[in-house]
């Protein structure tokens, strides 16, 4: 008995051995969360290695999924994805039809659906090298509207892919410097774009030639321009006028001298032989508007340039200059003897006319300087000889677009500031239109609407320039009439400015056909902005708003504004507040210069308000009434903080549809590719 129990308590502890060790193992197995045993290596000296100590470099087979997945570049992902996503063939387009795709964007002016045609569709999409011609419209696009960081940027890009730039590229990148914001940035650009042509040994063509002229000259640099017109020269190659007309664009910029250097390259350019255009003539009109002709000293050297080394030099002729004994023994000898015989062989309805004339001849006498250049002896020569009348389109001044110049009859000089006598120079209305007709040039609309600032202002002379335009054969446009409406209203002839008005609509009322209804003139939204000038009270500004409306042309706070500024000059409390009610019910955003007049106002009737002795009593309660209704009136319209627009924000972001835009689709171009068909030998069948 004692034997069997000795055996079966060896028994029983063997078991329970052995469901330690089996829960010991079972534990250990969890701890190490199904791990693998770990195989012990031992050396020729009994020490115990975990791994062989034979291998080298294996501890990368160690690392867990996640951890190498954080050590893989996005490079290497990316090229992974470029390998395995490779489009078909038929996905793939014509570069003619890519081009036809992006000039189908640009037509609607979305530069930025039609950058994106190269940047994600070609090259990220389609995978298709683009060729120069894309690069060129797209550079060409960037260029027109001023976007000239993408222009060079897509120039870098074309580079980069190793395509040659054309002529028309560099052609395209100067014009984008010229269309730049920010004259100071474009002219770095300019001068960059320049020197790595020179640098890279790329021969420029005539047109790159003169949009380089018109590009350094449109930033400010017109020295450079002028050095670029020089090498032409030195290289030989022919100056026709279309560069001349890039040189007068250059002088344009010149706001100070440009005028002074707009005769003198049309000097230049009658000295080569070169025939003048229409765009000539147009551009020394804007020269004569809007630039100076500089000091006196610029003018003495600009005498001196056209006269010649033959001729008198500037010194000389104020040398022949009539002294001032001789100019009062003149004086009183025509004031003596020469204009009694004038009056006494004259009737009497003109004597005023003939003293005034007189008069006026004399004071080119008296004082000199006061006048632009000049006395004529053919002038005074007919006031000597008795003769009853002078012609009164005898030019005082000579005309420096003529080929030949008469500077003997030239004998002081004077600072030009007027816009009519720097007209008066380049040959005022008659002599100018006579000169563009010996150079066989025929006058357009451009010609007479850039006329109108530079002639007198008065009606006649108007009437004169139109009745000129219907022999000529030229048309008005909507452009004239509006420069002549504010010519008008500028010298508050309101009147003159309605009748020009009413004369649009007469002629639009003539037209019956569909067609002519088209090509008539038609008053625009620039049109109601600057009849608003006219509108002095209340019932002209209803009209004018009533008209707009019947016109369905939106109401836009420029307008409000020119009628809220005649509101405040006339001082009228109710032309203000229906001008304010307006703002609100058509829910127009008022601009800083509509606040600022508002605010000018409320000052204005604050100060009455406090010196009641000086006004009546209904005009400081009309006041009141202003002071509290403008309170409510900022409470009710929301006005926001103007925050000026970066310039190339619009072509940084995909333009969404408007309203006013109208709805366009761009039509897929048809998808082909050319299957590689199996040549099969045609056998006759016997």
């Amino acid at each position: 008995m004692f034997v069997l129990r000795n055996i079966s308590r060896n028994r029983l502890m063997h078991i329970n051995n052995a469901i330690y060790h089996n829960y010991t193992c079972a534990s250990n197995i969890l701890e190490n969360n199904n791990q693998k045993r770990v195989k012990v290596f031992r050396t020729e000296h009994n020490l115990e290695y975990v791994e062989d100590p034979d291998t080298f470099g294996n501890l990368s087979g160690k690392l867990s999924n996640s951890f190498k997945n954080v050590l893989e570049d996005e490079g290497d992902v990316k090229e992974q994805q470029y390998l395995e996503n490779c489009p078909l063939p038929s996905q793939k387009l014509t570069i003619k039809q890519y081009a036809d795709l992006i000039k189908e964007y640009l037509r609607h002016k979305r530069l930025k659906e039609a950058i994106n045609i190269l940047e994600v569709r070609m090259l990220q999409e389609d995978r298709v090298k683009p060729e120069n011609y894309i690069y060129n419209i797209l550079i060409g696009a960037c260029a027109e509207v001023g976007y000239t960081k993408k222009a060079f940027k897509l120039y870098n890009d074309m580079k980069r892919r190793a395509l040659k730039p054309t002529g028309d590229t560099y052609t395209c990148l100067f014009e984008a410097c010229i269309n730049s914001p920010w004259p100071a940035d474009g002219l770095k650009y300019a001068k960059h774009l320049r020197e790595l042509m020179i640098e890279k040994g790329i021969e420029p063509n005539l047109t790159n030639y003169n949009v380089m002229i018109k590009a350094f000259g449109r930033c400010g640099d017109l020295q450079m321009a002028f050095k670029i017109v020089d090498e032409m020269i030195s290289k030989k190659i022919k100056i026709r006028v279309h560069t001349f007309n890039h040189l007068l664009h250059a002088c344009v910029a010149d706001k100070e001298n440009g005028f002074w250097h707009a005769l003198v390259v049309w000097r230049k350019m009658l000295n080569m032989r070169e025939k003048p255009n229409i765009y000539t003539f147009n551009l020394m009109l804007k020269c004569a508007k809007d630039c100076n002709l500089g000091s006196q000293e610029n003018i003495s050297n600009l005498i001196e340039y056209m006269t010649g080394p033959a001729s008198l030099s500037l010194d000389k002729v104020k040398r022949l200059e009539i002294s001032q004994s001789q100019i009062s023994e003149l004086k009183d000898k025509l004031n003596n003897d020469k204009l009694t015989l004038m009056l006494d062989n004259s009737s009497t309805c003109n004597r005023e006319k003939q003293i005034k004339d007189i008069n006026q001849n004399c004071l080119y006498f008296n004082e000199p300087s006061k006048e632009i250049a000049v006395v004529e002896n053919q002038r005074i020569k007919s006031i000597q000889n008795g003769q009853n009348s002078v012609p009164s389109e005898t030019r005082t001044v000579p005309n420096l677009l003529s080929k030949y110049l008469q500077f003997n009859q030239v004998f002081s000089v004077q600072e030009v500031s007027t816009l009519q006598d720097k007209f008066a120079i380049i040959g005022g209305q008659d002599d100018f239109l006579k000169e563009m007709e010996v150079m066989s040039v025929q006058p357009d609309i451009k010609t007479f609407t850039q006329m109108l600032p530079l002639i007198e202002d008065n009606r006649e002379v108007e009437h004169k320039i139109m009745e000129t335009m219907k022999a000529s054969k030229v048309k008005p446009d909507i452009n004239f009439f509006n420069m002549l409406i504010k010519k008008r209203c500028l010298r508050k002839d309101y009147e003159g400015a309605f009748l020009i008005k009413e004369l649009i609509d007469d002629n639009l009322k003539t037209c019956k056909k569909s067609w002519q209804l088209k090509k008539a003139v038609k008053a625009n939204i620039l049109t109601y902005g600057i009849l608003a000038m006219a509108c002095k009270l209340k019932v002209n500004a209803e009209k004018l708003l009533n008209e707009m409306r019947d016109k369905q042309l939106k109401v836009n706070i420029e307008v409000l504004g020119t009628l809220l500024r005649q509101g405040t000059a006339q001082m009228e409390f109710d032309y203000i507040l229906y001008i304010m009610d307006v703002v609100k019910q058509e829910e127009v955003t008022p601009n800083e210069i509509f606040l600022k007049h508002l605010e000018v106002f409320h000052d204005k009737c604050v100060k009455i308000i406090k010196q009641k002795q000086s006004c009546r009593e209904s005009f400081t309660l009309d006041c009141k009434h202003f002071l509290n209704k403008y309170k409510t009136w900022l409470r009710d319209v929301q006005i926001k903080e103007v925050v000026v627009e970066h310039p190339w924000k619009q072509f940084m972001v995909t333009q969404p549809e408007t309203v006013q835009r109208d709805n366009f689709k761009i039509k897929e171009p048809k998808k082909f590719y050319k299957r590689s068909r199996k040549y099969v030998q045609y056998f006759p069948k016997l």
